[in-house]
C-alpha cells in the first residue's frame, strides 16, 4: 500500500501530466494557468518547475522558462531539465550559457537524441558549425530509421549552403518516411527550386497536393512553384483552386496576380493585388508588386506613390532599393530624366557586382587613367547605352568590355564619325575579356547618364554599322521586310511582349512583301532564314532590308542604332524607353523614339488580353505597310 506522501506525489504527477496534455494540444496558456495553481501546493517540486518552464516556453515567455528550468535543475539536475534550460537561454540570446547547459545534458545522456539535437542547435548558434554537424550525424546514427532526424540534418546542410548534400539526405529520409509524409517533401521542393531543378520541384509539390487534395496551402504552394517554373497557365489554375478552397491569403492572391500579369491579364491582376493589399495594407512587397502593375497599366503617378511609400517604410532595405529603381523607371517613362537617372542607380544594389572588385567606382570626373566600362544584362541595354561612351571618352580613356556576340559589330563600327578618332588615338580599347592591368576605375554602361550629368538622350548619330553591308536583291519586286515577333520565352512576362505568328496574319497578308526572319531559331514558313552568326551578321541582313518590324527586343535597338527604319510593336504601358516621355513626333506626325529617330512606335491602346490588345497595332502596321508598298 502506498504511503500518504507517495499518494500525494502520484496525484501531483497526474495533474501535471493533465496540464501538459493541454500544452501538447497547443493550449500553452491553459497549461501554464493550471500548473501555476499547482505550484502553491508544491513550490519546489522539480517536475512541476520543469513543466512550468515548458509551458512558459510555449507562451514565448523565455525569461520565465529559463527561471523555472534553472530552479528545476537546482533540485534535480536531470538531462531533460538542462535541455529546456538551454533552449530557453538560447531563445533569449544567451548563447554561451545555453551551449554549456546543453552540453551538460549530452554528458548526462549521451544516447538521448533530443539532447544532441538541442546541443547541435546551441553549437550552430555559437558558430561551431563542424561540431554541430557532428552532433546531428550522431543523432542519425542513434536513430537510423527515423526520417525526422534526417530532415533536421538536411535543414542544417541547407542553411550551411550545401543544398545538394541536403537533397541526398532528404532522399534517404523519403525512403524511411510514411507514404503520406509532407514535411520532407516540402523541404525537397524548396531545395529543388533553389538548385534550379524546377521540373522536379513541380513534381514533388504536386505529390503534396495529392496527399492533401483539399488543403489550400498545398495548392497555393504548388501554384507558386509552377509560376517560378515558367508555367503561368497551370499556376493560375492551381492558385485559383487555392482561392476557392478557403479564404485566400495575401500571399496566394499576390502569386495569382503575378500569374495573371505573366499571361497579360492585367485587369484580373489588378483585382487580385487590390484584394491582397486590403488584407495586408502595410505589406511593402505587395505594394511593390502592385506598383509595378500600375506602371504597366499606365497609372504611373499612382505607382510612384506606392514606391514612395515603400521607400519611406523600409529605408535601407532591398525592398526600398527595388522601389527606388522602379520609381526611376516611372520618372524616365515620363521624361523626368535627371530624377530618373538618379533613382535608376538603385539597380546596382540589386545586381551582381561589376568585374574587378579591386577597382574603385568611377565618379564621372576627368581621369588620366583608363576606366573599365561593362554592361549588365540584356543586349538591348548594352546597345542603347553605348551611345554614352563617346561622352565618357571626353573625360577619360576607356576600356570597353563587349559581349562576344557584339564584339565584331562594335569593332567594325570604328570608322563611323562618333568613334573614328577615339579608336585611331587608342583612347578607346574594345575587348571581350576583363583586363587585369591598365585600368584605374570601373563603371556600368547604364550608369553613364547619371555619372555624366545627363538629362534627355543626346543628339543621335548612327553608332553601329556592318562593314560588309548587304545589297538587297532587286531582281524580285516588292519590299524586303525583316520581322522579329518574339523575345526570349525565359523572360517571365514575355507573353505581353511577344506576338504569336497567328496574330500577325493581317500583317503577313500584305502583298508584295518578301519576309525575312530576324528571329533566332526555327524559320517560319515562307520567310528567308536568318543566317547563323553574331550581331554583325544580323546587322548585315538589316542593311539589305527596306524595313524592320519588331517587338521590344534587341532587334529594335540594333535597327535603331544602325539607323535602319524600324516599326516597333509596343505593349500597353510598355518599357520606359518607348514611353511618352521618350518620344518625339516624326516628319509624318507619327510617334518616334528619342533614342532612335528611325524607330516608329505602334502602341497597344488598351490593357486587354494580348490576343485582343495586339489587334489595333498589328492592324495599324499592316495599313502602314500597304501604304508603303503602294508608294
Amino acid at each position: 500500500m502506498a504511503r500518504p506522501g507517495e499518494k500525494a506525489r502520484q496525484a501531483l504527477r497526474a495533474r501535471i501530466s493533465e496540464a501538459l496534455r493541454h500544452l501538447d494540444g497547443g493550449d500553452a496558456r491553459r497549461a501554464f494557468s493550471e500548473l501555476t495553481v499547482l505550484r502553491a501546493e508544491a513550490p519546489d517540486d522539480p517536475l512541476l518547475l520543469h513543466a512550468l518552464a515548458r509551458a512558459a516556453y510555449g507562451l514565448g515567455r523565455f525569461d520565465l522558462a529559463a527561471g523555472f528550468a534553472g530552479q528545476a535543475v537546482r533540485h534535480d539536475p536531470r538531462p531533460a531539465f538542462h535541455i529546456t534550460l538551454g533552449l530557453a537561454l538560447l531563445a533569449l540570446g544567451h548563447v554561451e550559457p545555453a551551449r554549456a547547459a546543453l552540453h551538460v545534458a549530452v554528458l548526462g545522456a549521451p544516447d538521448l537524441p533530443e539532447a544532441r539535437l538541442a546541443y547541435a542547435e546551441g553549437l550552430e548558434a555559437a558558430g561551431q558549425f563542424a561540431e554541430a554537424e557532428t552532433e546531428l550525424r550522431e543523432v542519425v546514427r542513434l536513430r537510423p530509421l527515423e526520417a525526422g532526424m534526417r530532415l533536421v540534418l538536411a535543414r542544417f546542410l541547407a542553411r550551411r549552403g550545401r543544398p545538394d548534400e541536403a537533397l541526398r539526405v532528404l532522399g534517404d529520409a523519403r525512403r524511411l518516411a510514411a507514404e503520406d509524409d509532407v514535411a520532407i517533401r516540402q523541404e525537397q521542393v524548396s531545395l529543388l527550386a533553389l538548385t534550379g531543378a524546377m521540373d522536379e520541384a513541380v513534381r514533388v509539390s504536386a505529390e503534396i497536393c495529392a496527399v492533401l487534395p483539399d488543403d489550400p496551402a498545398a495548392a497555393a504552394n504548388h501554384g507558386a512553384v509552377l509560376f517560378s517554373a515558367g508555367r503561368p497557365e497551370e499556376a493560375r489554375a492551381v492558385l485559383g483552386r487555392a482561392v476557392s478552397l478557403a479564404a485566400p491569403t495575401a500571399e496566394t492572391l499576390t502569386n495569382l496576380a503575378l500569374a495573371d500579369m505573366a499571361l497579360g491579364d492585367l485587369l484580373s491582376a489588378d483585382q487580385a493585388f487590390s484584394e491582397a493589399a486590403r488584407l495586408r495594407p502595410d505589406d511593402t512587397r505587395i505594394a511593390l508588386n502592385r506598383g509595378t502593375l500600375l506602371n504597366e497599366l499606365g497609372q504611373r503617378r499612382s505607382a510612384e506613390m506606392l514606391f514612395d511609400r515603400v521607400i519611406a517604410a523600409v529605408p535601407g532595405t532591398m525592398d526600398a532599393a527595388r522601389a527606388r529603381f522602379n520609381r526611376g523607371t516611372t520618372e524616365l517613362a515620363e521624361g523626368r530624366f535627371r530624377e530618373g537617372w538618379r533613382d535608376f542607380e538603385a539597380r546596382r544594389s540589386l545586381l551582381a557586382s561589376l568585374p574587378r572588385a579591386d577597382l574603385p567606382d568611377w565618379n564621372g570626373r576627368e581621369l588620366a587613367g583608363r576606366i573599365l566600362l561593362c554592361g549588365e544584362q540584356g543586349l538591348g541595354d548594352f546597345i542603347q547605352f553605348l551611345r554614352y561612351v563617346p561622352l565618357a571618352l571626353e573625360r577619360a580613356p576607356v576600356c570597353l568590355v563587349v559581349p562576344e556576340v557584339l564584339l565584331r559589330l562594335v569593332t567594325e563600327s570604328q570608322s563611323l564619325p562618333v568613334w573614328k578618332e577615339y579608336f585611331r588615338s587608342g583612347r578607346l580599347v574594345v575587348t571581350q575579356n576583363v583586363p587585369v592591368e591598365g585600368v584605374v576605375a570601373k563603371a556600368s554602361l547604364l550608369s553613364l547618364p547619371w555619372l555624366l550629368g545627363q538629362g534627355a538622350p543626346p543628339p543621335f548619330a548612327p553608332y553601329l554599322q556592318s562593314r560588309s553591308g548587304a545589297v538587297a536583291d532587286r531582281l524580285h519586286p516588292g519590299l524586303r521586310v525583316g520581322l522579329c515577333h518574339a523575345g526570349s520565352a525565359a523572360y517571365r512576362f514575355d507573353r505581353r511582349r511577344s506576338v504569336p505568328l497567328a496574330d500577325l496574319a493581317p500583317l503577313l497578308a500584305v502583298p508584295s512583301v518578301r519576309w525575312v526572319s530576324l528571329q533566332p531559331g526555327e524559320t517560319p514558313e515562307g520567310f528567308e532564314a536568318l543566317p547563323a552568326g553574331d550581331m554583325a551578321t544580323t546587322a548585315t541582313v538589316m542593311a539589305g532590308l527596306d524595313l524592320i518590324v519588331t517587338v521590344d527586343t534587341a532587334m529594335a535597338h540594333l535597327g535603331g542604332a544602325t539607323g535602319r527604319p524600324v516599326w516597333l510593336l509596343n505593349r500597353y504601358g510598355g518599357d520606359w524607353r518607348w514611353a511618352e516621355g521618350n518620344r518625339a513626333d516624326g516628319p509624318d506626325g507619327a510617334p518616334r523614339s528619342l533614342w532612335y529617330p528611325s524607330v516608329r512606335i505602334f502602341d497597344q491602346v488598351s490593357p486587354d488580353l494580348p490576343v485582343v490588345a495586339w489587334r489595333e497595332p498589328v492592324g495599324a502596321v499592316a495599313g502602314a505597310l500597304r501604304t508603303l508598298v503602294s508608294g
